[in-house]
């Protein structure tokens, strides 16, 4: 066995088939043994997994200063030579804490990516927008290069209705809805779903670039997950790379194809036209209600995707404008053209109410 139990205090890091279900899940889709015509396949077969245990009990509780000593735990042992480049972190949940925070920091100072849940949303079963109502560790991907938060999707590529979700905090979403993994019990596998279950195939790609090109540092290795994830139009602006992580992607170098431009949301309010999508050129995209341009096209660098195309497009013309382009109660067609590749969207039917 490698690694600790910080929740009891020594080195049995399983405990029952009810308490480590959780953990022996995750640690199969990262790591289980493939193509052996058994069960499922991990990302990274050939993987070495080292099981830091600091949550336990029937509620699968534990506290942040136990979190902190598992963190701590790793560090050392890369300091010691053991070649540990990746921590997986399926839990979540608690308030801002510096010293997490410098202890996920410290990790990435020596060369130790962090994959973590984005989170299962609150007490009403529903994903919060975690740019707005802050969850932890996720939201530390925004200021520490190291940190990788990861939604959950389904089948579908359709953002799971219990993820979590932000276009600053989550920086790549992966599978988590009705995951088939490993668990210790009688079933041998099982489906679960959760962003628990998304992390860990993040974490999985990033075992796979570490070992294919060593040399890259962790904030390396984030820029290339987010730069080679696949855009879709259901994750644009809804997290950093508006797409789902690519292992291929990410272990061959190659950015996503930029596609033809497809219309996901539209906001419309007095003053503000907002429009998510895939597909959009920065600095030439143009927004049209019934085939009339609209003016003042903004282009905001923050939701660049990996393959240089744009998510948002906003146009402020101002509340008379809008008011004729959008009359209250009725229903208009958007489409966005790109004039350099003279591609147009699909209409996209929206309004002002």
């Amino acid at each position: 066995k490698n690694g600790w139990n910080f929740y009891d205090k020594n080195k049995d890091v399983f405990q029952s088939a009810s308490d480590d279900l959780h953990g022996t899940h995750v640690a199969g889709t990262i790591g289980a043994v493939g193509n052996n015509g058994e069960g499922t396949t991990g990302v990274a077969w050939h993987v070495k997994l080292m099981s830091l245990k600091f949550l336990g009990g029937s509620k699968g509780s534990g506290s942040t200063g136990n979190a902190i000593k598992a963190i701590n735990y790793v560090i050392d042992q890369k300091n010691r030579g053991t070649n540990v480049r990746v921590i997986n972190a399926s839990w979540g949940g608690g308030s801002d804490s510096q010293s997490l925070r410098e202890a996920i920091a410290a990790a990435g100072n020596v060369g130790i990516v962090f994959v973590c849940a984005a989170g299962n949303g609150g007490s009403d079963g529903f994903g919060d927008d975690i740019d707005e109502i802050s969850d932890f560790p996720a939201d530390y991907s925004t200021s520490l290069d190291n940190v990788i938060s990861v939604a959950a999707i389904d089948s579908g590529d359709n953002l799971a209705g219990f993820s979590n979700f932000g276009h600053s905090s989550v920086t790549v979403a992966a599978p988590g809805v009705g995951i088939w993994s490993t668990v210790p019990d009688i079933r041998e596998y099982a489906p679960i779903s959760g962003t628990s279950m998304a992390s860990p195939h993040v974490a999985g790609i990033v075992a796979l670039m570490l070992s294919n090109k060593p040399s890259l540092t962790a904030k390396e290795v984030k820029e290339i997950i987010v730069s080679t994830a696949e855009p879709t139009t259901e994750l644009a602006s809804k997290v950093v790379s508006s797409g789902r992580a690519s292992a291929y992607n990410a272990l061959t170098g190659i950015a996503p194809a930029k596609g033809s431009p497809i219309v996901a949301r539209a906001n419309i309010s007095k003053k503000k036209v907002t429009i998510d999508g895939v597909g959009f050129l920065n600095g030439s995209s143009i927004i049209e209600v019934n085939g009339v341009a609209m003016s003042d096209i903004k282009y905001d660098d923050s939701y660049k995707v990996g393959n240089e195309t744009i998510s948002r497009l906003t146009s402020e013309p101002g509340k008379k404008k809008i008011k004729k382009m959008f009359p209250k109660g009725q229903l208009v067609n958007v489409t966005i053209f790109n004039p350099t590749t003279g591609e147009r969207s699909p209409k996209f039917v929206t309004g002002l109410f």
